[in-house]
């Protein structure tokens, strides 16, 4: 299964049969890599292999960090209400660490300032929390696919 890892490519070929092309070059059978890939997912070797969006290639360009001040027992239902927007690409809670009373970070996505507000704002609106922040990003400065180093 090393092998496979080895030769596993950091980006996925934009073809119609991806895994195809990538075990036709391993020399082995597309159906081989899949279920190889399966198996060390059930064994916890990767956890997973995505596409990574360049959101502002796709005319996606501009996005902002949101935070939301939740109470911990809302956390849950918040944060599932929040992952549903499609124009929501991260979701996550953090530790406040004594100093800030946002627990809840979101990763919005839009094509202009105005309609990340309007996100945000619908948001707000569907979870009922009025308590949050925008930080709007200025510049992309690393965005990279997980690279493997075998030695």
């Amino acid at each position: 299964m090393e092998e496979i890892l080895k030769k596993l490519p950091s980006d996925l070929p934009l073809t119609e049969n991806p895994y195809k092309e990538i075990a036709e070059k391993m020399g082995i059978e597309e159906k081989e890599l899949i279920e190889k890939l399966l198996q060390m997912k059930k064994e916890g070797i990767i956890r997973r292999i995505a596409a990574i969006l360049y959101h502002r290639r796709a005319s996606y360009t501009h996005n902002a960090m949101v935070v939301w001040k939740i109470d911990e027992f809302n956390i849950e239902n918040a944060g599932k209400v929040m992952a549903s927007f499609p124009e929501v690409s991260h979701c996550y809670e953090r530790d406040r660490g004594g100093y800030w009373d946002y627990s809840m970070y979101t990763m919005i996505h839009g094509k202009s300032i105005e309609e990340c507000n309007d996100i945000a704002h619908r948001i707000s609106e569907k979870t009922g929390i009025k308590d949050y922040r925008m930080f709007f990003s200025k510049k992309e400065l690393k965005k990279t696919a997980l690279t493997l180093n075998y030695e």
